[in-house]
């Protein structure tokens, strides 16, 4: 497991943590650059997705383009969701982190991610922002019951002229965690596939303030 770290500057025996979930043909490098700004009570992890590209870059997943659409690597999805199953929990573990507050930032095939485990393994996460994300179909047949998403707080972002991810993807999101019982936010920002400087300020605002509102959960 590839990864970087940023300490929380608020000195805590167990701190909340932010995972950063990178987009396709990025690293762990990639939004590793936002730690500086994120809230300073966070440990900060950015890591790099399990498949590889080519030196230096990698992916979650697989898509392909067809006449009839997108097709998406399932397999690999899968592989990619177990494995951040796994090493999410081994790094709560190894770093000491609170595990009932594991939050998660993810930009395109992160967002995906993201979202991911949250529809699957709701009560490893507390929030999530997905960044111009969508909900994976491979991914639907496991979700977990509702009543296990009732704690989670969501914001979706998305631009509206995004060329690569539509946003009506982040909408469909935003309905189905919604009837799930979650609280899901959208938040649409007149940009493409990007991370704008609204976008990063909406973020990080949200997640400040699930630190300053969170109550504890008690589900194990």
């Amino acid at each position: 497991m590839n990864f970087r770290l940023r300490s929380p500057e608020v000195s805590t025996q167990h701190p909340p943590l932010l995972v950063l979930l990178h987009g396709k043909g990025a690293n762990e490098d990639d939004l590793f650059a936002l730690a500086r700004h994120v809230d300073p009570r966070f440990l900060v992890i950015s890591l790099r997705a399990p498949h590889e590209m080519a030196p230096g870059y990698y992916r979650w997943y697989e898509r392909f383009d067809s006449p009839h659409g997108s097709i998406f690597d399932e397999e690999e999805i899968e592989a990619s969701r177990q494995w951040l199953v796994q090493h999410i929990a081994d790094l709560v573990t190894s770093s000491g982190a609170a595990p009932q507050q594991v939050h998660i930032l993810g930009f395109s095939q992160g967002g995906a991610m993201a979202l991911a485990l949250a529809l699957t393994e709701p009560r490893m996460v507390q929030s999530v922002v997905s960044i111009a994300g969508r909900l994976l179909a491979a991914c639907t047949a496991q979700a977990a019951p509702a009543t296990a998403m009732q704690h989670l707080n969501l914001l979706l972002q998305h631009g509206s002229q995004d060329e690569v991810v539509a946003c009506s993807e982040s909408v469909t999101a935003c309905k189905y965690f919604s009837k799930k019982g979650a609280a899901a936010d959208l938040k649409e920002y007149a940009t493409g596939h990007t991370i704008s400087p609204a976008m990063l300020k909406d973020a990080l605002d949200f997640l400040s303030g699930q630190l300053d509102g969170e109550i504890p959960r008690t589900d194990a």
